[in-house]
């Protein structure tokens, strides 16, 4: 019994360090003579995802636990996704959308979109080099919407010089920031026990049954 207790605790304490620690990622391109691209996402000791994209190669690893993982292929043939039929009992979008406009669910699904990129917005994002399209008054609008979208803040910085006599698209950008799981599992409860989706829940389950009834 003492062994079963124990092992729940232990259970218990690495669950709970494991919603709190932050989820890092971090995203960088370089568009110069070909397109480089990395990215990460990692959550301490738990995993490490890296993504790398170099000479047209895409390179994958990942690490659970600190243990070297191979990460699926997949094999199925295209045919098998052609191959698959709508299903009359399905919910169509247009129903999904209309119970979502007449419970009024969009309401809480925006605060919990904005809550969230509130959350898990990049902490650091750099972007610098030069671009410039075929027409100048293409590369004026541009500059126009870069200047709207400067920041002051030391963390956002978007250096990008236009070019005005030729098409060029020569930069590289980073971003990074973080997430924790367990303020996302915070805000999707309060989402799931709001009045509107409970509504929405409701009614697409009465949607469906009717539905196999027929």
């Amino acid at each position: 019994m003492n062994l079963w207790l124990l092992f729940l605790l232990v259970l218990s304490f690495s669950f709970i360090i494991f919603i709190f620690t932050p989820i890092q990622y971090e995203l960088g391109f370089a568009n110069h003579n070909n397109f480089n691209l990395y990215g990460t996402i990692g959550q301490g000791f738990f995993f490490l995802l890296t993504l790398e994209k170099t000479a047209g190669k895409f390179d994958y690893k990942l690490r659970i636990l600190n243990i070297s993982c191979s990460l699926p292929q997949d094999t199925r043939d295209s045919k098998d996704s052609k191959s698959k039929k709508y299903r009359p009992d399905s919910s169509s979008p247009l129903t999904l959308l209309r119970n979502l406009l007449r419970n009024k669910t969009y309401q809480p699904l925006l605060k919990l979109i904005r809550k969230l990129w509130h959350h898990g917005k990049p902490q650091l994002l750099q972007i610098k080099g030069q671009y410039g399209f075929n027409e100048p008054h293409n590369t004026s609008w541009a500059n126009i919407l870069l200047l709207l979208l400067s920041s002051d803040s030391p963390h956002y910085r978007i250096e990008l010089e236009p070019v005005w006599d030729e098409e060029k698209f020569d930069m590289e950008a980073f971003l990074k920031g973080s997430i924790t799981l367990a303020v996302v599992a915070w805000h999707l409860l309060g989402f799931v026990f709001s009045p509107p989706f409970r509504k929405f829940f409701i009614e697409l389950s009465r949607d469906r049954k009717q539905q196999k009834i027929k």
